[in-house]
């Protein structure tokens, strides 16, 4: 009987047949993406020794503890580079260079995909000369020794037997970790607390009261209802003209207001659509607002060089006087330039450059080109919110001035069509405006609407309030806890009169040793 050769028809995909120990380095297999390339082994993973602090107490034997810490960890990497001739060598350690040159990337092993180090390539050994095949290693530096979940776990606090607000956080790591909290406010309120055995965190004022909220800051205007569309002067720029039509445009998972087409053709200046609200009264029956805040969404974007478009929102007196404003254009037909520029009072306040390219995906991202950004006018002083940044003038002539309508202009430059020449997205997502009645404007009871979110990056010991960072609420004494492993109780605080309480989440992502 003759042998027969078996052959498995089975075809299986390049990732099921890594090593244990292959690497993933920010995001991308490096055995799959280096022609010849294979993990050996690894070191540096596992036990690792602590450094323990002491002190020497007069002539007693020994010393008295005092804590240990853990130093920075180094994984070696051993791997094997195989290459048919020296030019697929020299590539294949050209694209090595090019994956492992990333400051603090996600490490990862196969055997371990749920979890991560935070790592650098720092050093590597010499390859040995003259050969195709050659068996090196590579060194990652690790400033944070420990590894992290790639999953991040949530728990919901729920009412107590007693009452109150809250989460049980169990951490599974071997490590304390840091713990962050998403909070959505149904119904006014002005102070969260949150407490722990480790610490306790406030935001806002105990003691601002219900009833108030109405006569210090009212909302007169959210969203787009009441815009109309208004063909006449751009009182921004008398230049630009209004024949065009904006309408609601869908992006994102999102509504935002855009031009619809049919602005006027003309060389030499910009062509447009613009809508105007007169604002309501408030609840008192006066009109106007002398002190306002609103807050603004924008997102500007060029998907090629050389696209054109701008937009622009102004704040109008009664008899159309420009109280501020404010305009996000790029007029650059060549390349990639774009400004943003703000005015008040009849003088220019400031501008910036910045080049409107595309990032990520993110609600809350502080991009240039998209963000969250408000206006903020109290009496003379003018604060403006743009890119993670505070701006704030006084303009004198802007003092006794009352907002009573706001306009919004999108348009294109000269002759330039609204396909390949206009910018990929040039488009308003927000204008909520709101009245502070106060003459000098001071903390605003019940800082928080129902609807409005608060968000608490325990890593970074920072709040942001719909998605602005606002470290002005965080009450002095707040300390940023972290939890051990095990099950951890925390306790969250909210003014009497929110009822129903707010929605709150934890999250931790866990560590290990």
């Amino acid at each position: 009987m003759g042998t027969y050769e078996f052959i498995d028809t089975t075809e299986y995909p390049k990732e099921s047949i890594l090593s244990a120990e292959a690497v993933r380095f920010n995001g991308k297999w490096l055995d799959n993406e280096v022609p010849g390339f294979r993990t050996l082994c690894v070191s540096g993973r596992e036990l690792m020794s602590c450094e323990v602090v002491d002190e020497k107490i007069g002539n007693t034997d020994g010393t008295q503890y005092q804590y240990k810490r853990y130093p920075a960890r180094q994984i070696t990497i051993t791997y094997q580079l195989t290459a048919k001739n020296d030019t697929a060598f020299r590539d294949a350690f050209n694209h090595l260079n090019g994956l492992l040159d990333v400051e603090e990337g996600e490490l990862v092993f196969n055997d371990e995909s749920d979890k991560y180090f935070i790592a650098t390539k720092t050093a590597n050994s010499e390859v040995t000369s003259g050969r195709n095949s050659v068996v090196g290693e590579l060194i990652f530096y690790c400033t944070n020794p420990f590894k992290h979940s790639t999953v991040e776990k949530t728990f919901s606090a729920k009412l107590n037997a007693d009452g109150i607000l809250e989460a049980r956080i169990v951490n599974e790591g071997t490590e304390d970790v840091p713990v962050s909290y998403d909070i959505v406010h149904n119904h006014e309120n002005g102070y969260i607390g949150i407490v722990s055995e480790y610490g306790v965190m406030q935001y806002g004022k105990v003691e601002e009261a219900d009833g108030e909220v109405y006569k210090q800051n009212e909302i007169l205007s959210s969203g787009f209802p009441g815009y109309v569309d208004d063909h006449g002067m751009n009182c921004q720029s008398p230049s630009s003209t209004t024949q065009g039509t904006l309408g609601m445009v869908s992006a994102a998972g999102n509504q935002w207001l855009g031009l619809n087409g049919g602005q006027s053709s003309g060389a030499g200046h910009w062509n447009g659509g613009m809508k105007t609200i007169t604002l309501p009264a408030d609840s008192e029956g006066r009109a106007g607002a002398r002190n306002f805040y609103c807050y603004t969404r924008h997102w500007f974007e060029a998907g090629g060089m050389g696209q054109t478009g701008a937009q622009t929102i102004t704040f109008l007196t009664a008899d159309n006087k420009v109280i501020c404003c404010m305009s996000i254009s790029k007029g650059d037909t060549a390349g990639n330039t774009a400004h943003v520029d703000w005015a008040a009072g009849g003088r220019h306040l400031k501008s910036m450059m910045f080049a409107p390219a595309d990032n990520a995906d993110n609600p809350y991202s502080q991009r240039l080109w998209r963000g969250d950004n408000d206006f903020r006018k109290e009496g003379e002083q003018l604060t403006i919110y743009w890119n993670s940044r505070y701006y704030s003038y006084v303009v004198p002539e802007i003092k006794d001035m009352e907002c009573a309508k706001i306009q919004l202009w999108i348009g294109q430059w000269g002759a330039r069509n609204l396909s390949g020449q206009y910018m990929k997205r040039n488009y308003i997502g927000a204008v909520d405006f709101s009245k502070m009645h106060v003459e000098k404007w001071r903390d605003v009871p019940n800082r928080y609407p129902a609807g409005s979110r608060v968000w608490i990056d325990g890593d970074a010991a920072k709040v942001y309030v719909n998605g602005m960072a606002n470290m002005g609420d965080e009450m002095m004494g707040t300390k940023y806890f972290q939890i051990p492993p095990g099950e951890t109780k925390v306790q969250f605080y909210h003014s009497d009169f929110s009822a129903p309480p707010p929605t709150i989440k934890a999250r931790i992502r866990e560590a290990y040793l």
